[in-house]
């Protein structure tokens, strides 16, 4: 992960023009630019690239678990 706004400027801009297109890039990228220009929060380019990164690969698939059932004893 980039760890300054110029290594993830320099990521983004080493990305195919396809990829840079895309919804949630074009996002980081604003993003980005307004943490830069002190408009924006760091906080906001992080987690708009660690979204960006993430977009590609699939959600983790979770284990269904059989709720447990219980018996009332009266």
């Amino acid at each position: 992960m980039a760890r300054t706004l110029r290594e993830a400027a320099n990521y983004i801009l080493s990305l195919p023009s396809h990829v840079q297109k895309r919804r949630e890039w074009q996002t980081a990228i604003e993003i980005l630019i307004g943490a830069a220009e002190g408009r924006d929060f760091m906080l906001h380019a992080w987690i708009a690239m660690k979204q960006a990164l993430g977009k590609d690969k699939p959600a983790p698939e979770s284990p269904k678990k059989r709720a447990k059932s219980y018996r009332i004893i009266r």
